[in-house]
């Protein structure tokens, strides 16, 4: 044999004796310690137990968390915006315990054969990355809050406005928003490569839901309502900022208007007020109170233009700007004014809420000859019942009324269309029934109110009062 053999031959049998002797145990996993040729993320950890590496591996993926990742949104026709978030905040987790079992897995993974030969011709160590996983939804949550409505460009309907008395079209405004879905692909794309810094963020374009073309048809007004109020204060200033929000709205053809959808969330930050409003039956202060009596308004005006309505809710009880069965109430949220253009020509609303009255009207293609009016029958009325509750706490023989209540009410509404006088349609639209509330009566049942004690009657005027001493026993004065 040969001196290099011989050489190659003492090498095998030392690195198996190294082996043997316990420099790595595959089969005793206690205690087990990570050999010189596994790391983790470029890093050995020589010699060492899953216990004495945890700390410095986790403390590594804390590191590598807190990186900050640059999210950018670019829009055509405004400023470059930028939003520099740490990975830890998309969404991106480290598996530390799940990155250490890699690496000793790697380490047992290895035959003795591939071991021994590592030392002898020195091969490349195992790296074992970082394991990390990353939270898809974690990164839309985060979107949605931080980015979303930061980048939104609302897209702007095609709207009426009256110029000489003339309606003009204003045409409509495309607008844009975040591509949620293709963003969150390139942001967790990003993430799981792990190398990343910057990620563009796409946008998806907003269309108006009516353009010029689909306002074909307003001509001239074919349809006028107004009701008339008294206050001077919040209810004043609710009544007209609705108006502002439906005045210049176009319904093209087939297309449905919202009354909530269009004067929107009734909060303070709207610009509403505090107003009473009828909840449960009765009149209490509540936000956007008043606003019920433009959509009662536009109902009624709906109504003339020969609109279709498509939902509409009747008060607990009659309101006073108009007779029962006329009105509609909305609450955001729960209860809407929803009217049809049921036409194939688009129609425009204009409406005003100042100088004391709400007047709503609506234009459209007028049809000479045609008239629309609104009639009511079965019309019916039934007292509120009278509720009396017992309270020992006040005296016997005193009541107070605590909620005067209101009448019931039964009344069907129909719409009545003619053609040059000649009746064409009898339409019912609507058979409302305003249910009765109690009158509350409380009647005390307590003790009777002591009487007051007796006066002496003072003396005239310029007399003085003589106290006299009573008589012995006996005796007369």
């Amino acid at each position: 044999m040969n001196r290099s053999a011989v050489a190659i031959a003492v090498v095998i049998v030392s690195g198996l004796a190294g082996v043997g002797a316990g420099a790595y145990s595959g089969r005793d996993r206690t205690g087990e310690r990570l050999p010189d040729w596994v790391r983790i993320a470029g890093k050995a950890y020589a010699d060492r137990t899953a216990d004495e590496i945890r700390p410095d591996v986790a403390a590594r993926a804390d590191a590598l968390l807190v990186r900050k990742v640059i999210l950018i949104v670019a829009p055509p026709d405004s400023k470059r915006r930028m939003w520099t978030v740490s990975r830890k905040a998309l969404g991106e987790r480290a598996d530390v315990e799940g990155t250490i079992r890699a690496a000793f897995s790697a380490a047992r993974s290895e035959s003795l054969w591939g071991r021994l030969t590592r030392r002898v011709i020195h091969r490349d160590p195992i790296d074992i990355p970082m394991q990390r996983t990353v939270d898809g939804e974690a990164v839309r949550k985060y979107l949605v809050r931080n980015v979303q409505g930061v980048v939104t460009k609302p897209a702007r309907s095609a709207r009426m406005t009256l110029r000489a008395g003339k309606p003009q079209i204003i045409p409509e405004e495309p607008g844009s928003t975040l591509d949620l879905e293709s963003s969150v692909s390139a942001i967790v794309e990003l993430l799981r490569a792990g190398d990343g810094e910057r990620v563009n963020l796409p946008l998806k374009p907003l269309e108006p839901d009516v353009t010029a073309d689909d306002a074909q048809g307003i001509e001239a007004e074919i349809a006028r309502f107004e009701t008339h109020y008294r206050e001077r204060g919040n209810r004043r200033l609710n009544l007209e900022l609705a108006c502002s929000r439906i005045n210049g709205s176009i319904i093209k053809p087939g297309g449905v208007f919202s009354y909530n959808d269009t004067v929107g969330p009734r909060v303070a930050e709207a610009g509403f007020k505090m107003a009473p409003v009828i909840v449960q039956g009765r009149m209490e202060p509540g936000m956007g109170g008043g606003i019920c009596q433009v959509s009662s308004t536009l109902y009624n005006a709906a109504l003339l233009a020969g609109l279709g309505v498509v939902r509409r809710q009747h008060h607990a009880f009659p309101v006073h700007y108009l007779p029962a069965g006329r009105d509609a109430t909305v609450v955001y949220g729960a209860i809407d004014l929803k009217l049809k253009n049921t036409s194939d020509r688009a129609v425009g609303i204009v409406a005003d809420g100042s100088n004391g009255k709400v007047v709503i009207r609506v234009f459209g293609t007028p049809s000479p000859g045609r008239t629309i009016s609104i009639e009511r029958s079965g019309i019916s009325s039934w007292a509120a019942p009278v509720k009396t509750i017992q309270d020992p706490t006040l005296p016997a023989g005193k009541t107070i009324v605590r909620d005067k209540g209101h009448a019931g009410h039964r009344v069907s509404v129909w719409r009545v269309v003619r053609e040059n006088g000649r009746l064409v349609r009898r339409e019912l639209i609507s058979r409302d029934v305003y249910a009765a509330f109690p009158r509350i009566v409380v009647q005390g049942t307590g003790p009777a109110a002591p009487a007051p004690p007796a006066q002496r009657p003072s003396p005239a005027p310029g007399t003085s009062a003589v106290v006299r001493p009573l008589p012995p026993a006996g005796l007369t004065p």
